[in-house]
């Protein structure tokens, strides 16, 4: 398929970040993990700079990380049926604006209830309708944020390629790009819309993983004083989050990372580290999908380089070359403003 092609200086262009409000949908595996709770929450809290003018449920399911670890004795809360993930998401999307009083009316619309299967060959749904819609009918660049696996947005550029000259992807999937690999959820789970993604030439800012977003941890006793209590919101994500801050999910969830995002990490034997005792784990939670937000809003607490994009493999690793188009790359994330700024907003809701 032939995509539109945008200048390398009209390129550098739309991936500068923007001054003054912008408009923007969400797309996001809602129910998968409470940062895309947070993350909705807090785009929604976000007026004086995002105007969120729809939500898509993206599918979700165990499957990526039952593939990789086997029968590893390492929980994974989460549905292992990809539609069910969908169902739940969309759900949980209408109870968070239910819960901040807001309307959801004609803004929320389900996604695809599959993965591709051709390269080139969408899936239908009604997200990537509506994207397609609001991408043609927009004025000024629309910026797509996405925090889970990205077919939605694939299909949308698959079905309408001009929307590449509409729109900005905003994106938490993948590793650093000098990471041995780049295993993770929303980059793995449907290669083949990722590799779109990345071969469409459609401006992207992608958000990294490990390093970047895993800056974003939080502990109970901060959620207890700045969330807990403070309003409806507030006190329904961080009960979800306290609840699960306890040494053997903290376990869980080392083992799940070193048989995954951290592999090939280490070039020494992990019976060396495992033989040093740890009296107790000091429990906290990453909120990885705020990361978007929060480029978002500011990016300031973001900092971020013009690179080129490199192709993703089969095998999900990246592949490095210098000739291809430019896509923005954030470094690192200043949790401290990220979280006062989320924390001050959902408190107040």
């Amino acid at each position: 398929m032939k995509f539109p092609e945008i200048s390398p200086e009209e390129r550098v262009r739309r991936l500068m970040p923007r001054i003054g409000k912008v408009h923007m949908v969400l797309d996001t595996d809602t129910y998968n993990e409470v940062d895309d709770q947070f993350a909705l929450s807090y785009a929604l809290c976000s007026p004086e700079k995002l105007c969120l003018d729809a939500v898509y449920a993206a599918p979700f399911s165990s499957a990526f990380f039952s593939k990789l670890i086997g029968n590893d004795n390492v929980g994974i809360p989460m549905t292992n049926v990809l539609q069910e993930g969908l169902e739940l998401s969309y759900q949980e999307i209408l109870k968070i604006y239910r819960m901040l009083g807001m309307s959801s009316e004609g803004k929320v619309f389900r996604g695809s209830g599959s993965y591709m299967t051709e390269p080139g060959k969408p899936v239908e749904s009604d997200a990537a309708h509506d994207l397609v819609k609001r991408a043609m009918a927009a004025e000024d660049l629309l910026y797509v944020v996405s925090i889970g696996e990205i077919t939605n947005i694939a299909s949308a550029i698959l079905m309408e390629p001009r929307i590449i000259d509409k729109i900005v992807i905003v994106w938490l999937g993948g590793q650093p790009l000098y990471w041995p690999q780049t295993i993770e959820f929303n980059i793995g789970q449907d290669i083949l819309a990722s590799q779109t993604i990345l071969d469409s030439g459609v401006p992207l800012v992608l958000v990294p993983c490990m390093t970047v977003a895993s800056q974003l941890t939080t502990t109970a006793a901060e959620l207890k004083k700045n969330l807990n209590g403070k309003s409806e919101i507030g006190t329904y994500l961080s009960k979800i989050v306290i609840s699960q801050l306890n040494e053997e999910s903290a376990n869980g969830m080392l083992s799940l990372l070193r048989k995954t995002y951290l592999r090939d990490v280490q070039d020494y034997d992990q019976l060396i580290t495992e033989g040093t005792p740890i009296s107790r784990m000091a429990c906290s939670r990453i909120i990885w999908d705020i990361s978007t937000i929060g480029y978002m809003i500011n990016p300031n607490w973001c900092p971020s380089t013009l690179v080129s994009t490199p192709w993703l493999t089969q095998d999900l690793t990246w592949k490095l070359t210098p000739e291809r188009h430019l896509m923005r790359l954030c470094h690192f994330i200043y949790r401290d403003g990220v979280f006062g700024d989320m924390f001050d907003k959902l408190s107040k809701a």
